[in-house]
């Protein structure tokens, strides 16, 4: 087995198309396929797209309750992946987001998820550390449960890194900027989607991104990312900075899981070749790009992704 993704807070997700929303009025949904539910969260979404291009892969975290069940009955309908999960008393976190294709809009609505106690904290810890020894590549993702402390991936990925993993990060907040002060993974890749901010600074110019994305690589990351408004990413390695800008109109009600999407190329490039962090990058946006075609998070195969190589343009500006 190749990759272990860790996502601590996943969630049961619904995703719902209701096209010309508004707040206040019913909606009566007559097509199933236009109200999905199915497991997520960061990591899981990965560990879901990794599947469908044939790489198997152990996601671990912590589920509770009735949801957690409904999540895990869903998840296990994959063979390619292999759950490994600590068990809570409390629901695991459900979401819903209201996609409108007539007007290009995401309309989210996230709860927090579980408290998780010190007990079941250790016992997840133990189990990670276990299962460390029979993968190469650690992905860590998304938000964190109430009651984690906000050093814990920076611990989790001392623990990989120890090991000698590839590591990858993909997330914001407390949690995040611990991990890239005291243990910086490998790739790193900012969620930009409640706030546009790196550590204290607010991300409004070209130049705050391009600080950003530097920045992270002088803390030890071989590859950072940021989501540069909807047309592009600005991507810095230790030979520079680029931003990949789109070549066609992105539609922004398409762009639920692009972020996935994009790690799920990284760490399908990087299994699959030598760790060069520009082709990466690369490869990465183009199974991103890859995503946007669909509605739900969903990656058909390597074929669908290789036909959209040309579908952006890269500019270095540093």
């Amino acid at each position: 087995m190749d990759v272990m993704t860790v996502t601590l807070n996943p969630s049961l997700d619904r995703e719902i198309v209701i096209n010309n929303f508004k707040i206040g009025e019913m909606f009566r949904i007559s097509n199933s396929s236009q109200a999905l539910v199915e497991p997520g969260g960061k990591g899981i979404n990965v560990s879901r797209m990794l599947s469908k291009l044939g790489v198997e892969n152990m996601a671990l975290g912590f589920l509770g309750g009735f949801i957690g069940r409904v999540f895990l009955e869903k998840l296990l309908e994959d063979k390619n992946i292999t759950s490994n999960f600590i068990f809570v008393e409390e629901e695991t976190r459900e979401n819903t987001a209201i996609l409108d294709l007539e007007n290009h809009t995401i309309t989210q609505i996230n709860t927090i998820g579980p408290k998780i106690d010190a007990v079941d904290l250790e016992h997840f810890i133990q189990r990670y550390e276990n299962s460390l020894s029979i993968v190469n590549n650690v992905l860590i993702s998304g938000s964190v449960p109430p009651g984690v402390p906000d050093d814990i991936y920076a611990n989790l990925f001392k623990l990989a890194k120890n090991k000698g993993l590839i590591t990858y990060l993909e997330a914001n907040g407390k949690h995040f900027n611990e991990a890239i002060e005291k243990s910086c993974p490998d790739v790193v890749r900012v969620d930009l989607r409640r706030e546009k901010k790196y550590f204290d600074t607010d991300l409004k110019t070209l130049d705050d991104y391009i600080y950003a994305a530097e920045d992270i690589i002088k803390h030890g990351a071989k590859l950072s990312i940021l989501s540069y408004h909807v047309e592009g990413d600005v991507i810095a390695t230790n030979n520079g900075v680029w931003i990949f800008t789109v070549e066609e109109k992105v539609d922004r009600a398409h762009l639920f899981g692009t972020g996935d999407a994009f790690m799920t190329g990284i760490i399908y490039y990087i299994l699959k070749n030598d760790f060069n962090a520009f082709e990466a990058a690369k490869f990465g946006m183009t199974t991103a790009l890859a995503k946007v075609h669909h509605v739900e998070k969903y990656i058909e195969n390597i074929n669908e992704i290789n036909k959209y190589f040309d579908y952006f343009s890269i500019k270095k500006v540093k």
